[in-house]
This record gives structure tokens, sequence and C-alpha cells, in this order.
């Protein structure tokens, strides 16, 4: 129960014992106002709302080096959202009072973002994993509610995936070869089955040991795992969905087979030196310098993709061809079917009324345009 006295100063004090057992205090002129207050906080108290005031007082940087060091997350997330936390979320925030942001100094930050030129991807990225950590603040006790709500942000418009021809990853497979022939097979598998490149360079000779292992008799890979970019292996895929067995072309296999002379159960891609498996580092320095060295040569560049691209571009040949969005969902592994919908435009009878109406129409026209037609209805 709520203890009340007036201080020698004319104040009134009111006082109430939180959840953590201790006592805690308001200071006022009006004992309205602390009565209130002590109202408020025991009701908070009984419903198990109530949180330690002080707990929000703490700055955003303590706050956020604390819940980074125990946020579990894979290698590359926390890589990259260590990133964005150092250079869009803490040179504003980090001194601010956790308790003293509001839902306007949030909205206030989104737009200071949009003024210092950063695109809508950098600034939606930014405001969820900073609404993630004050949300995780809310669960964690220092906060009462989290100050990210309502908040406006720029639109991002669906970007179009990549693509490349067949004739052009022919020129990248040619420049690769003369580097690695590692890599040259493995760009004609993600290119072909769209395996990412992690899935890609996990795929394994035999069932022995890590790895994503190859049936050779059936032509079929099971995606059970993937390499990081550091070239670690971790026995889960990006989603759940991502679990899945792919088909593989028969002359992808013998390619792929010629590259296991002597290690039939090691990684079918390795380093070419060592034969330790890939970073993806270096293998992106390889795939971009391929890139260059074929458009230092040619009249007709190639587009220099990201290594990802070959993912789109499997989805997107298969889609031209006539292969149903379902199927290719399936191959690709991908969780919603909204993200196969990015292809949807590339097949060739997604317009096909829409052509024939039109045909109809433009036949309808000729006829009312020739000699013997009319141009009025009867």
């Amino acid at each position: 129960m709520a203890y009340y006295r007036k201080l020698p100063s004319g104040l009134w004090q009111a006082t109430i014992r939180g959840s953590d057992g201790r006592k805690h205090t308001k200071t006022d002129p009006l004992k309205k106002v602390v009565r209130d207050w002590a109202n408020e906080e025991e009701s908070k108290v009984a419903q198990g709302r109530w949180r330690d005031p002080r707990r929000g007082r703490q700055p955003v940087a303590k706050w956020a080096g604390e819940w980074f060091g125990a946020r579990v997350v894979e290698e590359e997330t926390r890589r990259g959202d260590a990133g964005v936390l150092s250079n869009h979320i803490l040179p504003h925030w980090k001194d601010w009072k956790l308790a003293d942001i509001t839902a306007l100094d949030v909205q206030l930050w989104v737009r200071r973002l949009e003024k210092d030129g950063k695109g809508p991807q950098v600034i939606r990225r930014a405001y969820n994993l900073f609404t993630v950590m004050l949300n995780d603040a809310v669960t964690a006790g220092v906060l009462a509610e989290s100050p990210c709500r309502d908040i406006d942000r720029p639109a991002t418009p669906p970007k179009m995936p990549s693509w490349f021809t067949r004739e052009q990853v022919d020129r990248i497979r040619g420049r690769l070869d003369v580097k690695h022939r590692g890599h040259s097979v493995m760009t004609e598998l993600m290119c072909v089955v769209g395996l990412r490149w992690g899935e890609s360079a996990a795929v394994a000779g035999g069932v022995r040991g890590d790895g994503n292992p190859v049936d050779w008799l059936r032509g079929r890979i099971r995606i059970v795992g993937a390499l990081t970019q550091h070239g670690k292996w971790k026995s889960h895929p990006k989603t759940s969905k991502s679990r899945r067995e792919v088909p593989v072309p028969r002359y992808v296999l013998e390619q792929m087979g010629a590259l296991l002379h002597g290690r039939p159960d090691g990684y079918v891609f390795v380093s070419p030196r060592g034969g330790r498996p890939l970073n993806g580092a270096n293998w992106r320095k390889v795939w971009y310098a391929a890139i260059d060295a074929e458009n230092k040569t040619s009249k007709d560049p190639v587009p220099r993709l990201d290594p990802h691209d070959c993912r789109h571009t499997a989805a997107s040949w298969l889609v031209q061809d006539g292969v149903p969005l379902y199927d290719v969902q399936a191959l690709l592994g991908h969780e919603s079917s909204q993200t196969t919908q990015r292809y949807a435009h590339l097949d060739p009878d997604r317009h096909a009324r829409i052509t024939e109406s039109w045909s109809r129409l433009s036949a309808h026209q000729r006829r009312m345009a020739s000699p013997g037609g009319s141009s009025s209805t009867g």
C-alpha cells in the first residue's frame, strides 16, 4: 500500500513497493499528482506490468552493447547488423536515455536518414533493427512500451530480379575455367539448379562428413545445410523449406564428378590451393575479375551482377520456358510463394488471354476499315 508524507520543504512524496521488492518514490508540490502516480504504479504491480523506471534511464549505447552481445543470430546476420548499428543507429541514439525516446523522435530520425541521402532499403533495415532492439528492451523489463509504432517509412518498391543470358553465362565460365575449373562448374550449378552460394559451396561427393550429399545414381542433391561466407559448415539452410532434394542435369553431374578425382567424400568445390572449403569473399573476387576480364575485350559487355543473381538466372530461365511457378518455388526452396512471384512476368503465357483479345479487336478494326465495312452500329 502506498505511503504519503509531506516533506519539510512543503513538497508531497509518495512511496510504493515495486515488483523488485524495493521502495520507489515520487515528489511533487501537489498531493494529487503523487497520489495518482502511486495508484497507477500499484495497479501496474498488481497486473504484472510494472517496470523499474531507473532501468529506462540507461543510455541506448549501454543497452545496445548488452543486447547485441546476447542476441542469437546467424554469423552473416550478426555481421550485417553490426554495420547497421554502428553506421546508422548509434551515431544518432547512443547518448539518448531509453525512456526519453518518443514515437516523434523515431519519426524525426527516419526523416533525418532520408535527408542524409540514405536509400529506402537502408532506412528500413536500420528502423527494423532499432525496433527489434527496443522491443527486446520491453521484454526484458527495461521499458514499459516501445516508441517504434505507427512510424512512416519510405516506400521500397520491389526490385525486379536480374539474370544472365545463356550466352553470358558461357562467357563468364570461359574466363573462370582459366583460373579454376571448380568455380566454372559451380557457376553452372547455380545458374541451372538455382542453389544459393552457400548451398552450392557445401555440395559433397558422399554421405560421410558434413555437406549436402550428391546421389549420383538418381541425379539428386540433398540440401541439408550450407557453408557460411567464411567456409564453415552449418547444419541448417536458410529456412525450413530450404531443406529439400533437387534434381541436377546429367551433364552438370559429370562435370562435378570430374572434380572429385581422388577425394570421393569431400566437398565438390574447394579452393584451388590447398583444397580448403570455399571462402565467399575470395570467390567473389574471382567472380568479378572474370566478368571484368571478359568485358575488357568484348563490345557486348556482360552485366556485373552479384553471384546470387545466378539463382535468379535459374528461376528466370525456367519460367521463360513455361515451368509453373509452383515447381520453381519447390526447386529454389522459397518459404513463400510471394517470393517466386517476382518471376511471374517472365511467363510466356502470362498475358495470353489479353493478347488474344487484342488480336480479335484488331481484326474487328480491320474489318470496319475495309471498303465493305461499317463504322456505325445498328
